[in-house]
């Protein structure tokens, strides 16, 4: 897997690779999240003696130095991604992938969110609700993927992947990412200056109801993730191997999974609508959330990212072709059941 003295180097690149990421991150973060003095406060700044006064609205606990949320978050998501490269170079085992890469999840979005439960102002019952979808879906998904692991102790879509170190530490590095980018709608709802009350143009019943929609979307991506799981699970435990699931919600999408998960972080955002619109900057990173999962399960479904198509082919033959020709690649086609 590695020859002497390569991993060194190669562990060394993979964390200087990360630092490089974390850093950039910190830097657009803080440029966005510092607040630009306006010309009364440069005005007043200029008198000896004088204290900036602080923005309307905002209280002292939120203008204070407090550690940035999205920073801790990703420097969650490093770590544990690091420490799974590691264990992945030095053991070749499958079984901690997804306990790793989405057990994550969690203290990612965790530690950040109680820190900010020790700020006096209440917080808000979107950001509440996400906090709350987050950690359910994190935890059923690693404990039922680590759970299936540890009974087929290896997956085929990515033994070609992981049989190289270049690709090991691609695999961990979008694993990483893929955490970061995908929690930013939370995340970016946690900074201070989101839960100072500004002027929005439309009124909060609005953006009530859209967190509201928001969380119902994200439930039902839940459901429907976790409902495709566990067919797909009974199947596989009741069928022979060379047979593939093409009923129940598996009839209508070839990944019904991915469109529960689409719809869970698609959810998050409209969840937290309401902080995000508080910044164009956050709105717009706040939508890289949906749009960098769709692109990740695309590239998955396509072959792009493991060669999840063509072992299908090997192994199902033509009529695995037939069932993807009829099928739809993620996006159901509801109409069947009319």
């Amino acid at each position: 897997f590695f020859s002497s003295g390569a991993f060194c180097m190669r562990a060394k690149s993979f964390l200087r690779l990360l630092a490089a990421t974390l850093t950039l991150i910190t830097s657009t973060t803080t440029s966005f999240h510092t607040p630009q003095p306006t010309m009364r406060q440069r005005k007043k700044a200029s008198v000896p003696n004088q204290a900036p006064t602080p923005p309307s609205g905002a209280s002292p606990t939120a203008l204070s130095a407090s550690p940035s949320p999205l920073i801790t978050s990703a420097k969650i998501f490093g770590s544990v991604n690091a420490a799974g490269l590691l264990i992945s170079v030095l053991t070749g085992s499958h079984v901690h992938l997804d306990l790793l890469g989405t057990g994550a999840f969690i203290p990612a979005t965790l530690i950040p969110f109680m820190r900010l439960a020790r700020n006096p102002k209440p917080l808000s019952a979107s950001l509440m609700g996400s906090q709350l979808i987050i950690t359910a879906w994190a935890f059923r998904l690693a404990t039922f993927l680590f759970y299936r692991a540890t009974v087929l102790k290896h997956d085929g879509r990515l033994t070609e992947t992981l049989s190289t170190f270049s690709g090991t530490f691609g695999f961990w590095y979008l694993s990483a990412l893929w955490g970061i980018f995908c929690t930013l709608p939370h995340v970016l709802a946690m900074y201070p200056s989101s839960l100072i009350v500004k002027k929005i143009s439309a009124p909060s019943s609005v953006f009530a109801a859209i967190s509201s929609f928001g969380f119902i979307i994200s439930l039902a991506g839940l459901f429907i993730e976790a409902i495709a799981d566990f067919q797909k699970w009974n199947f596989k435990m009741t069928h022979p191997n060379d047979q593939f699931i093409s009923s129940g919600l598996w009839s209508i999408s070839q990944h019904p999974n991915y469109f529960g998960n689409l719809l869970i972080f698609f959810g998050l955002f409209l969840q937290n609508s309401q902080a995000l619109c508080t910044a164009p900057w956050r709105l717009a990173a706040g939508l890289l959330a949906p749009l960098f999962m769709y692109g990740l399960f695309y590239a998955q479904c396509t072959g792009l990212v493991a060669d999840a198509v063509g072992i299908g082919i090997g192994r199902y033959g033509p009529s695995y072709e037939l069932w993807m020709k009829s099928t739809p690649l993620i996006f159901p086609r509801f109409k069947k059941f009319w």
